[in-house]
C-alpha cells in the first residue's frame, strides 16, 4: 500500500513538472526559430526535453523515452552547431513535441494507448546523420511501423504493410537507428487518472502559491478566530443578562471588526486564485507561427502584459474566444506580403495581444495592422443575407454597421476557410464573452487595421453592484456597467416610434422599465418620480427605470441552475443580508434586447 502511494506521488510529481516544461516549450521553440543564435535559449530547450526523458525513463514510460531521446539528439546537434535552425527542422521538432504532449496526456488520463510514433521518428532520424544537409525529400512508402506501449517492456509490431502518401526524408547513406534506450529496472507506476477540468490548462488543477500569501491568509484566519471568540462571549453575556447597557456599543465594534477582517480574508483568498494571463498567452506564438505558414503570410506577434493576473476561472474560459480572434486577425485582417508591399506597408504584419487591469476589470486587446473592416462591405453583405434592409442600413451609424459582424451566420469572406473556423462565427465569440459577464468592442480604420477589445471581470465569484428596488422587488446591477444615476419625473419621458426615451443633455436615451422586463406589478410613488440607471456597453447606452436606489454592495454571484440558466436579462442571483434572494441584472442582454426589436424586424 505504501509503495502504491509513493508511486502515485511520483506520477503526480512527474505530470506536474512535465506539463510545466511542455507549456513553455512551444513559446521557446518559436522564439528560437526567430533567434537561432541564442545559445542560452537553445540550452534551456535541450534541458527541458532532457528532463522529461530522464523522468519518463525512471518511471518506465518506454515510448515517451523513445520520442524524447531522438528529439534530444536533434537538439544536441543544434547546440553543437552541426545543424542550423530553419523552418523545416522546426516543423519536425514541433511535431515531436506535440507527440510528447499526446503521450503525457495518455499517462495523465490513465488510459495508456498503443500509438504509432515511427512516422515522427523517421523524420527525426535524417537530422541525426552527418550528411543531413544532403537529405532529399521524396514520396515513399511508409516503413512497417513498430508500435510500443507506453508501459515499459511491451512491444508490438504490425503485421499489415501499408502504403502511405506521407512524405518522408530519405538519406543517400541511411544511418542505423541509435541504440535502444532501456529503462532501469523499475516497475511501471500503477496509473490512476489525474483529474483536470481543461486538458489545455491541466496544470491549473494545482496552483503554485507564494509562501507570503499563505502567511497573510493564516494571519487573517487567526484574526477571524479572535473575533469569533469575541462574538461567542458577547452572545453569552447577552443571554445571561450581563452588561446589557454596553452590549450595543460592543456589538457595533465587533461588527466593524468582523467586516474588516472578512474583507481582508476575501482579498487574500482572491489573490490565491489569481494567476497570470500568461497561462493563456504563451500558447499563441505556436498557433500564430503555424497559421502564418499555412496562409503564406509573415507575422510578428507581440505579447504585452503577460504578468497581468486574473481569476483562474476566467483564465480557463477565455482561451477559445482568443484563439478565434487571433485566427480572424491572421486570415481576414492581415494582407499577404505582396499586398502589404503594394499598399506601402512592411511585408511583415503585426498582431499585438495585450492585457491590462482597469479598475475591477481586465482589458484584453487583439490588434492588427491589416486592412481593417470595411463598413460598406459589411453593410452590403448584411443586405444580401437579409439581415437588414437598404433603408435601415442608410440610417445606421458606422459603428452599428461594424457590430453586425457579431450576428449569427455573418461573414464577409467570399470563400470559407478552415483556418479561421468559418463554421464558428464571431457570434459564438460574443456569446462566450457574455457568459463571462464581459463585453466585446471593436475599433477599425480602413487600411490601417482593427482592434477587438474584451472587457472581463477579474473574478466570476464576487462583483460590486448597485442595489435597486422595482415596485418592492430588489435587483442587483453590476457596478462596472453603471455610468450614472438620475432622479426624474415620469412626465419627462417621451415616446418615439413606440419606445420610451429621455432627453439626456445632447442625446436621446432609450429607456427600459425593469417592471416590464421582469413582470413586476405596482405603481411608482413620490408623485410620479422615479430613478433612471444609465448603463453602457462599449458605446451603447440605455436607461433602466427603477423605483428606488438602495446603494452599493459587494455581492457573491450564485448560479440559478441549469433550468434557469438562460433567462433573458438575468446573469445570476445573490443572497442579501436579510437572507432574501436578489436577481442580478444582465445589462448586456438588456441592451441587445432593446436593439433586438429592430433586429427582429431585420430578420423578418
Amino acid at each position: 500500500m505504501t509503495m502504491e502511494i509513493e508511486d502515485q506521488e511520483l506520477l503526480e510529481g512527474f505530470l506536474a513538472e512535465t506539463t510545466e516544461l511542455l507549456e513553455k516549450l512551444d513559446d521557446d521553440l518559436v522564439t528560437l526559430e526567430k533567434s537561432p543564435s541564442d545559445s542560452d535559449l537553445l540550452n534551456r530547450i535541450f534541458r527541458s526535453i532532457h528532463t522529461v526523458k530522464g523522468a519518463s525513463s525512471f518511471l518506465g514510460f518506454e515510448l515517451l523515452v523513445k520520442v524524447t531521446h531522438k528529439t534530444e539528439d536533434v537538439l544536441n546537434r543544434l547546440r553543437k552547431g552541426e545543424l542550423v535552425v530553419n523552418p523545416e527542422i522546426m516543423d519536425v521538432i514541433l511535431e515531436a513535441v506535440d507527440l510528447v504532449k499526446l503521450l503525457v496526456s495518455d499517462i495523465r488520463s490513465g488510459d495508456i494507448k498503443e500509438r504509432e510514433v515511427e512516422g515522427t521518428l523517421v523524420k527525426l532520424l535524417p537530422l541525426l546523420s552527418e550528411n543531413a544537409a544532403e537529405a532529399t525529400v521524396i514520396p515513399a512508402a511508409t516503413p512497417q511501423p513498430e508500435v510500443v506501449s507506453a508501459k515499459r517492456g511491451k512491444k508490438k509490431s504490425t503485421t499489415k504493410s501499408e502504403k502511405s502518401a506521407e512524405t518522408v526524408v530519405v538519406l543517400q547513406n541511411p544511418v542505423p537507428e541509435a541504440p535502444r534506450v532501456v529503462a532501469p529496472e523499475h516497475a511501471p507506476v500503477a496509473l490512476k487518472p489525474v483529474e483536470s477540468k481543461n486538458e489545455e490548462l491541466a496544470d491549473n488543477s494545482t496552483v503554485r502559491v507564494d509562501v507570503k500569501r499563505l502567511d497573510d491568509l493564516m494571519n487573517q484566519v487567526g484574526e477571524l478566530v479572535l473575533e469569533r471568540n469575541r462574538m461567542i462571549q458577547l452572545n453569552a453575556n447577552y443571554q445571561g443578562g450581563e452588561n446589557l447597557d454596553v452590549f450595543g456599543g460592543d456589538f457595533g465594534k465587533l461588527t466593524k471588526r468582523v467586516n474588516f477582517v472578512t474583507s481582508e480574508l476575501q482579498t487574500q483568498v482572491l489573490k490565491l486564485r489569481m494567476i497570470p494571463v500568461e497561462k493563456v498567452f504563451k500558447k499563441f506564438p505556436r498557433i500564430v507561427r503555424n497559421l502564418a505558414r499555412d496562409l503564406g503570410k509573415e507575422v510578428d506577434l507581440r505579447l504585452l502584459g503577460e504578468e497581468t493576473e486574473l481569476d483562474r476561472s476566467v483564465v480557463d474560459e477565455i482561451g477559445d474566444p482568443l484563439i478565434h480572434l487571433i485566427r480572424n486577425a491572421l486570415d481576414h485582417g492581415l494582407e499577404s506580403p505582396d499586398e502589404r508591399v503594394a499598399a506601402g506597408k512592411s511585408r511583415v504584419g503585426t498582431v499585438v495581444l495585450s492585457a491590462a487591469h482597469e479598475g475591477n476589470q481586465i482589458i484584453i486587446s487583439i490588434k492588427d495592422d491589416g486592412r481593417g473592416v470595411d463598413p460598406d462591405r459589411v453593410g452590403k453583405k448584411a443586405v444580401e443575407k437579409g439581415l437588414v434592409t437598404e433603408e435601415q442600413l442608410a440610417n445606421m451609424m458606422p459603428r452599428e454597421i461594424l457590430d453586425m459582424i457579431f450576428l449569427p451566420g455573418f461573414s464577409t469572406k467570399e470563400k470559407a476557410s478552415d483556418l479561421s473556423g468559418r463554421g464558428v462565427g464571431m457570434d459564438v465569440v460574443k456569446t462566450n464573452i457574455k457568459k463571462l459577464n464581459g463585453i466585446i468592442d471593436i475599433k477599425s480604420e480602413l487600411g490601417k487595421g482593427s482592434e477587438f477589445i474584451l472587457k472581463l471581470p477579474l473574478t466570476l465569484a464576487i462583483i460590486q453592484s448597485l442595489l435597486v428596488e422595482v415596485n418592492g422587488e430588489i435587483y442587483s446591477i453590476p457596478l462596472s456597467a453603471v455610468l450614472e444615476t438620475l432622479r426624474v419625473e415620469v412626465s419627462e419621458f417621451h415616446t418615439i416610434s413606440g419606445k420610451e426615451v429621455l432627453k439626456l443633455r445632447d442625446s436621446v436615451l432609450s429607456l427600459v422599465r425593469l417592471e416590464n422586463v421582469f413582470g413586476v406589478t405596482g405603481d411608482y410613488a413620490d408623485n410620479g418620480s422615479c430613478y433612471v440607471v444609465v448603463v453602457g456597453v462599449a458605446e451603447k447606452r440605455i436607461g433602466l427605470v427603477v423605483s428606488r436606489l438602495l446603494g452599493q454592495q459587494e455581492v457573491a454571484i450564485k448560479s440559478l441552475g441549469k433550468y434557469l440558466a438562460n433567462l433573458a436579462g438575468i446573469a445570476g442571483s445573490t443572497i442579501l443580508g436579510d437572507g432574501n434572494v436578489a436577481l442580478i441584472v444582465d445589462p448586456v442582454s438588456l441592451i441587445d434586447g432593446r436593439e433586438g426589436v429592430s433586429a427582429g424586424r431585420m430578420a423578418a
